[in-house]
């Protein structure tokens, strides 16, 4: 399965995608510089709209992993094309642990890793682009468990390629990428705690990414 993954990876998948997204649309990245090369690293990134994890794939310059919500791994070809392509699934509905587990597993293998706190596309307020951003729990946990670096990026305007006029129009996308940071909390606080104050902290960098553009 692992070479079956590189060869969809990078002889199908990364091609299309860096083809649809970066010629057909135009992407403006800014702080690509900021990106780690090597290393367990987590991005975790707002989520606007279905092209978010493809626009994220060509714009880091790395190999990325997708956690990825399980409704895609129940459909047959697409579940199989997901799993070939170095996703995983999680089940939003409940604490998935084993999603957990899986995440932190590949971070500490040196794997880059990346997903969406706010569980699902969120347009309104309650959004990180709109300013008041509910996290489901998890991200800051994953990485405080594997050990690793945490970037925070922040997508615009990957809603475009919904309209088929904007196909011909070579409309521009925007990916911005915040400080890579580490968690590090005492074992001397509790559980919860460790997990509030962690959500806490990738909420409010992800929020200062925001305003870096």
């Amino acid at each position: 399965m692992h070479i079956i993954s590189g060869l969809l990876y990078y002889g199908v998948g990364w091609p299309l995608f860096w083809v649809i997204l970066r010629l057909i649309f135009l992407t403006r990245i800014t702080g690509l510089d900021r990106v780690p090369r090597q290393g367990g690293l987590l991005v975790v990134a707002n989520h606007i709209s279905f092209a978010d994890p493809p626009l994220l794939a060509v714009t880091i310059p790395r190999r990325v992993d997708f956690m990825a919500m399980v409704e895609i791994f129940r459909i047959p070809v697409l579940g199989w094309l997901a799993t070939a392509l170095g996703a995983f699934p999680v089940d939003r509905s409940r604490a998935d642990h084993r999603a957990a587990r899986e995440a932190i597993r590949r971070l500490r293998t040196g794997c880059c890793v990346a997903l969406f706190p706010e569980a699902g596309i969120r347009l309104n307020e309650q959004s990180v682009l709109g300013g008041n951003p509910v996290f489901k729990p998890g991200a800051g946990s994953i990485a405080l468990l594997g050990g690793a670096a945490i970037l925070p990026a922040v997508i615009r305007d990957s809603r475009k390629p919904y309209r088929w006029q904007n196909w011909f129009r070579r409309e521009t996308m925007r990916v911005t990428f915040g400080s890579p940071f580490c968690l590090w909390l005492p074992d001397s606080r509790s559980g919860d705690e460790r997990r509030q104050v962690a959500r806490a902290v990738v909420r409010e960098q992800l929020l200062n990414t925001v305003a870096l553009e």
